[in-house]
């Protein structure tokens, strides 16, 4: 009976390293180790049961923290659009976590962005238009959704045309510095910004090309 579970416990660990979903590697990895903790109980290892056991209370502590972060939460009904047009490759907990670090701001007839001056902040506008400015010419319409300074951000380049508002605006921003700071502690969450930023870069060089 004892050989049973320890050959049982080999073959979910075979399993574990076949399986590129990490929540449930992590899951078989720790009935694997659970199974071959109880051979080794029978076979009075008890230092063997002792590191098994290590391995599976580690294997649980993750398991509950990937499922607690793909958990569903509800989005306010106010920035759903956002999130599902712009957002939905985050969960819906990373990109609350993600809005709740930005502070709102309301401007009225004020420039934004200054060509040639490096950007502190990303900027989401929420309502209102702002228009681009290059050469004293208007190249392009910045509505909801749209990101301002986001170059800046992916090229650490200064601002390449003035961006003014038109009329009364609304937008949310996040600290530049801060979200850099996500390359070296959250690296998928940065990838994934990343990807959106550049999608949202892609699509006014294409705006900016065709006038």
């Amino acid at each position: 009976m004892s050989y049973f579970i320890q050959h049982l416990g080999y073959i979910f660990t075979f399993l574990a390293i076949s399986i590129k979903d990490v929540l449930w590697l992590r899951i078989v990895l720790a009935i694997a180790q659970t199974l071959l903790g109880i051979y080794q109980w029978m076979e009075n290892r008890i230092d063997v049961v002792v590191w098994n056991s290590i391995f599976t209370i580690i294997n649980c502590y993750h398991i509950y923290r990937i499922k607690d972060e793909r958990t569903p939460i509800k989005i306010p009904d106010e920035i759903k659009d956002i999130y599902i047009n712009m957002f939905k490759n985050f969960t819906t907990k990373e990109f609350i976590n993600f809005w709740n670090l930005g502070d709102y701001k309301i401007i009225k007839n004020s420039q934004i962005v200054f060509e040639g001056k490096k950007q502190e902040h990303l900027l989401l506008i929420l309502s209102g238009e702002a228009s681009v400015i290059k050469e004293n010419k208007v190249i392009n319409t910045l509505g909801r959704g749209k990101f301002v300074g986001e170059m800046s951000l992916i090229t650490n380049e200064p601002a390449s045309a003035d961006i003014i508002s038109k009329n009364e605006i609304k937008y949310i921003m996040w600290d530049q510095q801060m979200l850099k700071h996500f390359e070296q502690t959250n690296k998928d969450l940065w990838i994934k910004l990343h990807n959106i930023l550049s999608k949202d870069l892609i699509d006014k060089i294409k705006v900016f090309s065709s006038n």
